[in-house]
């Protein structure tokens, strides 16, 4: 699938889309897709400075005041992880950002959501970040 992250307002993607290898075995519920895709981008072997910007957009707050932790897929075990995942499904539950799914926005966390090889995800902050 191709993964991207927006903020409302902006005319170029934060992160561009991107291929994530992702097949689940069985259906997924929104809530487990944003953590997946978390899990998953904090484990890859992303430039820093392209997760912390992705991570930003479902996580925000919780990454600012982690700034002195370096954010690096190979060195996921200095971020808390499950802390991320928290932040970011807390993020959706208080309307920081949405989730389109082709062109289908998604609004509930335990809606199952269909996933396959070509579907694009869009996560779309909707407060504007500074750089």
């Amino acid at each position: 699938m191709l993964v991207e992250a927006r903020v409302l307002g902006r005319s170029h993607a934060v992160v561009e889309p991107h291929e994530f290898a992702y097949e689940p075995r069985q259906p997924v519920t929104l809530r487990q897709l944003i953590a997946d895709v978390v899990r998953g981008e904090v484990g890859s072997e992303l430039d820093p400075e392209r997760l912390r910007r992705f991570l930003r957009v479902l996580a925000a707050e919780h990454i600012d005041n982690q700034r002195e932790t370096p954010v690096n897929g190979s060195r996921c075990g200095q971020i808390d992880v499950d802390e991320v995942v928290r932040a970011a499904i807390d993020g959706f539950e208080h309307g920081f950002y949405y989730v389109f799914i082709g062109d289908q926005q998604y609004e509930n966390l335990d809606q199952p959501v269909p996933i396959e090889a070509g579907t694009r995800v869009r996560f779309v902050r909707l407060v504007p970040l500074e750089d």
